[in-house]
């Protein structure tokens, strides 16, 4: 933990930061409207008491948000049913996970889709019985290959949509049969059984979780669903009804966000895009990150909702961008889920018992490449997850020249105050925030848009790029603030 600036310093960076951020989307405002009324755009009349029309150029969101909707009656019963099962006989809860999502998938995708997502477990569990940790591994580097490929495509008629869907839910049970199977070798509790096949599907289509995620490792979901049955208090009902209710919020939230500010569409025009000011650059870049942490937010937020209303253990949802600046954070708090999976699979066997700094920036490298052949294997992504992996071990470098005992005498003797020491640490951590922003503007909005915005920051003048660090300093300063305040809250409760 860092010591405490003064109230007046802190008030003043978090000012500063909030006022260029709300400045820098007002110019998106204004050249998003500009765009629609010159030159068009992918827009619907939107809200009618609001008279502005929306921005539906996200093709995410446009598929993502009219699936919660009609999926969610089917997780109502769901969660309904799985609480009577609960209550009965608990030892079936993982033939009704698998029972109401091959329902679910039969009505919307068909007999042979659903049989092609199924047997990327069942081969697993099939591996699974040689006890070896090597061909799990080398299982799952081939499956990884097979998702890169995108085979379904050849020889499944599915719309578009449910092309995209079967394909995302298709990288979640890949990395669900993976924890299974890496989770029962580490426990030794490898066993041929009919029991042991169904609840590895169970837990791989667990519906709540089976499309849009995020990843519970199976540790988590076993203990979840061998807790006996807990009665419904109204403190219990008022939780989970007041979550729900939360997320929906920031679902209308997104949604009236798009009523205003046309990041989608101007991404899509380069030439547009290039005439922009430069606060206008800034809004956009801001914009965008909202945009994905948004997304990410609701349908996270609302499956892990109804996943602790279950007595598993979920992830928290992505915190907000603006106020982590930091790459190691950035990784452990966005997408909890995939940061617990790296680390317990990836990282701490590749790190094993020895951790040099070797040896953390290869299980790093490591753990970006499996990210990026992940997300499938595009340039943009490349890019993406280079940057990323740049940053990360710049990090992971300067913390380790930073612990050593000359280092710190050294700072000791030349900075004299800890609020010194934090301000310098701010101040050192700019540049890698700035360059984590235009990584993810390639992972945002892909190469060209990526390359635009890192071009830009190069060609811009000594005064441009002098505010925006400046700027910058001033949300590492607020974010410092929010991870001491996190910091102390845990204390307390603890």
């Amino acid at each position: 933990m860092y010591c405490d600036l003064p109230k007046l310093e802190i008030w003043t960076y978090f000012v500063i930061w909030v006022s260029g951020v709300v400045y820098s989307l007002y110019n998106v405002y204004l050249a998003g409207n500009y765009y629609k009324y010159n030159n068009g755009g992918i827009f619907s009349p939107g809200w009618s008491f609001l008279n502005q029309k929306k921005d539906v150029s996200d093709f995410e969101w446009a598929i993502w948000s009219p699936f919660l909707c009609t999926a969610a009656p089917w997780v109502c019963v769901h969660l309904l049913v799985a609480e009577v099962v609960r209550y009965a006989c608990k030892e079936l809860l993982p033939i009704w996970y698998l029972t109401v999502s091959m329902l679910y998938l039969l009505q919307h995708v068909g007999l042979l889709a659903t049989v092609s997502l199924a047997a990327e477990p069942c081969l697993m569990y099939l591996l699974l019985q040689l006890r070896s940790r090597a061909v799990v591994y080398i299982a799952g580097l081939f499956l990884l290959v097979l998702h890169n490929m995108d085979f379904r495509m050849n020889w499944l008629s599915l719309f578009y949509d449910q092309h995209y869907m079967l394909t995302i839910s298709s990288a979640w049970i890949y990395m669900r049969s993976q924890s299974f199977c890496l989770d029962r070798l580490m426990s030794n509790k490898v066993s041929v059984s009919v029991a042991e096949l169904v609840l590895l599907l169970g837990y791989c289509f667990y519906l709540p979780m089976l499309f849009l995620g995020p990843l519970v490792l199976f540790e988590e979901f076993e203990a979840g669903i061998l807790k006996p049955y807990a009665p419904w208090t109204v403190q219990r009902m008022k939780i989970f009804i007041l979550n729900i209710l939360r997320y929906l919020w920031w679902m209308c939230f997104l949604e009236l966000f798009l009523h205003f500010i046309y990041v989608g569409a101007l991404q899509m025009d380069l030439k547009h895009v290039r005439i922009l000011g430069v606060w206008a650059h800034y809004g956009m870049g801001f914009s965008m990150g909202i945009m994905f942490q948004l997304k990410y937010v609701v349908t996270y937020g609302l499956s892990c909702t109804v996943a602790r209303a279950e007595q598993i253990k979920a992830p928290a949802h992505p915190k907000c961008i603006s106020r982590i600046h930091l790459y190691s954070d950035m990784w452990r708090h966005f997408d909890q889920g995939l940061y617990f999976f790296l680390r317990k699979y990836i990282y701490a066997p590749v790190l094993g018992d020895g951790p040099s700094l070797a040896r953390r920036l290869l299980a790093s490298f490591v753990c970006f490449s499996f990210v990026y052949a992940w997300h499938k294997v595009f340039l943009f992504v490349l890019i993406w997850s280079v940057l990323n992996y740049a940053g990360v071990s710049i990090e992971i470098i300067c913390k380790a020249i930073g612990s050593t005992s000359r280092y710190q005498v050294y700072e000791k003797s030349l900075l004299s105050t800890p609020q010194n020491i934090r301000r310098f640490h701010a101040f050192i951590a700019t540049p890698l925030f700035m360059m984590s922003a235009l990584s993810n503007f390639y992972f945002f909005a892909g190469m060209e848009i990526g390359n635009h915005f890192l071009r830009r920051f190069f060609e811009g003048s000594l005064e441009q790029n002098s505010i925006l660090f400046f700027f910058c300093y001033c949300c590492s300063q607020v974010s410092i603030e929010v991870k001491n305040w996190e910091l102390r809250k845990e204390k307390k409760e603890v």
